[in-house]
């Protein structure tokens, strides 16, 4: 039986009544009786509770058909199995006494009924079945093992008598369990309490992260992130410079924008002139040549051979330079020789 949806409860008290049949164990010579029970419980942690019933039996002695009033006693432990938000099953074990009335002064078996009280062991199964949040459909099955106390000189028997029994119990002071961080695992099953709204969480209540990017699955938007990458918020990586590699990837995260960069995220200069690839406008230049902030170089003489190549940079306009500035017979380096005669120095 079940609420539906309804919420997982922490109880804390039992009481309970019901009715219930006993059948007895031959050396009694009682038929089968009904009766009621009675029981007021207690649950404690990880499942468990712990309770004390009482019942009454009204059953026959087959010999003289007279009635014999079977009082029983118990105080037991049980473990209790949760199913869905009201629902359980539980095993049962305890120890009481039964008792069959007084033994006559004058005792004439096996003429008369049982009699005297005897103690033993209660085991036991049974179920309980959520009518509403607090009140509950009980059922259970029961074996009680004790021994017979005849009068002497009979000697004492051991006896198993079955019993069921069905009835209500009702829930003292039972209070939904929260689930503090709504990830649908509640507070007493979960194990990571804190977990941030969305995430996808294992029955233990703990996030996963595929990607291991500390931003757990669920509220990650980029699930596949690569792994050292540094992330946002949302679980996507972050990019500080806008060059397309992800901070904590990125060995140079200060680079200019526009520039072209390598898989390091550090900037790629194809023509080695310290303008990077991106904001060259000249990407072929020559090495060694001078370059202006474009990465264009210049020809200062306007002889052909760039500024930084050209070992005469103050060749004569349209001059025949070689290779590398120079005229013919020009040194590299030095200024060409002047054409104008040398003045003779003034006489004293």
């Amino acid at each position: 039986m079940s609420i539906g949806s309804a919420q997982q409860r922490r109880y804390l008290f039992e009481v309970g009544a019901g009715g219930s049949f006993q059948s007895f164990d031959d050396p009694t010579q009682l038929g089968g009786g009904t009766g009621g029970i009675g029981r007021l419980g207690i649950w404690l942690p990880l499942n468990f509770s712990a309770e004390v019933e009482g019942s009454i039996v009204n059953a026959q002695f087959k010999p003289t058909e007279d009635g014999v009033s079977v009082k029983s006693l118990a105080l037991s432990a049980l473990y209790n199995i949760l199913i869905g938000s009201a629902n359980s099953i539980y095993l049962k074990a305890g120890y009481g006494s039964t008792g069959y009335g007084d033994c006559p002064v004058s005792a004439n078996p096996p003429e008369d009924p049982p009699c005297g009280t005897s103690r033993g062991l209660l085991a036991g199964l049974g179920f309980r079945g959520g009518l509403t949040p607090v009140l509950m459909l009980r059922g259970e099955a029961t074996l009680t093992r004790n021994r017979s106390k005849p009068p002497d000189p009979l000697p004492s028997v051991g006896l198993s008598n079955f019993g069921v029994n069905l009835g209500l119990s009702y829930m003292l002071g039972s209070k939904p369990i929260p689930d503090a961080d709504a990830d649908g695992i509640l507070d007493n099953r979960d194990r990571c309490a804190d977990t941030p709204a969305g995430a996808q969480v294992d029955g233990r209540g703990c996030s996963s992260d595929a990607d291991g990017d500390g931003v757990a699955n669920g509220v990650d938007r980029c699930p596949n992130t690569v792994a050292g990458a540094a992330v946002d918020t949302n679980g996507c990586p972050r990019d500080s410079d806008s060059d397309n590699i992800p901070d904590g990837l990125d060995r140079c995260p200060d680079t200019p924008a526009g520039v072209l960069v390598d898989p390091r995220g550090c900037p790629r200069d194809s023509d080695g002139d310290a303008i990077p690839d991106g904001l060259d406008r000249c990407s072929e230049t020559a090495r060694g040549a001078t370059v202006d902030a474009l990465g264009c170089p210049g020809d200062e003489d306007g002889d052909g051979v760039l500024d930084g190549l050209d070992r005469c940079p103050r060749s004569a306009a349209a001059a025949d330079v070689n290779a590398i500035g120079c005229v013919a017979g020009q040194q590299p380096g030095r200024a060409t020789p002047s054409a104008a005669p040398v003045p003779a120095p003034a006489t004293p």
